[in-house]
């Protein structure tokens, strides 16, 4: 017998955020319980201040070459004036340091990390599985850029509404980004809607960021590259 479970709209919320909140690193006050309960909210946080522009400028300068030397994507999600840097911890070491930036390894650690109890013999057993990194990519979205269809990063997994966070996107600005040259956009609490809910374009909010920013978000979050509509900016 070939059963299908299907979920109706009103089983889950379906109405868009209007904001993503704002908080910096630096303030005591930013904890990653702080930040759990924010992106739990609305999916997603913008930390400002996450890693230092130093270690921005470097980063930036180690993958030009990978960005430079990109090809476009043959499967056409990304578009032909997004360049992707892929392999960026084998060419950049300073990266490694964004990476295991401990404000986001906590918040990952507390969200991510999966607890499983069995029975061993007649003793009860629990394990963890804390996060592991599932991929490191750059992106340049050059001018005359368009915006990536709205997506799910977790849809890769066949995630449901009703699993935990699979995933913990942190997108990282190492050149300043605005709406108006590509930034990601991002729908607040898409991460809520259940399969049949379609998102739009106008509901989306720009996660504009300085050198340095961050925003962190679940996998299951409604976002999207942005279009760049300016005429020329240097990589």
């Amino acid at each position: 017998m070939t059963r299908t479970q299907h979920y109706t709209t009103d089983t889950f919320p379906s109405e868009a955020g209007k904001e993503i909140a704002t908080v910096y690193a630096d303030d005591p006050s930013t904890t990653a319980a702080l930040l759990e309960s924010l992106i739990e909210r609305d999916g997603a946080v913008i930390v400002k201040n996450l890693i230092p522009e130093s270690l921005c400028a470097q980063i930036k300068q180690d993958i030009k070459p990978i960005f430079d030397s990109d090809k476009p994507d043959p499967a056409g999600f990304f578009p032909t004036t997004t360049k992707r840097a892929h392999g960026i911890l084998a060419r950049s070491p300073a990266s490694a340091k964004l990476v295991i930036n401990p404000l986001f390894q906590s918040v990952a650690e507390r969200m991510l990390t999966s607890r499983y109890t069995y029975w061993e013999g007649q003793e009860q057993k629990t394990v963890a599985a804390k996060p592991q990194i599932a991929s490191i990519v750059g992106f340049r979205v050059e001018p005359g850029g368009k915006q990536q269809p709205l997506h799910r990063d977790d849809s890769d997994y066949h995630t449901r509404n009703c699993d935990m966070p699979v995933m913990l996107g942190c997108v990282t600005a190492l050149s300043k980004t605005t709406k108006e040259n590509g930034a990601t956009v991002i729908i607040p609490r898409s991460h809520l809607w259940g399969p049949d809910r379609c998102p739009l374009d106008e509901e989306t909010i720009s996660a504009e960021l300085e050198v340095g920013d961050a925003a962190i978000f679940v996998g299951n979050v409604y976002h999207a590259g942005g279009a760049n509509v300016t005429k020329y900016e240097p990589p």
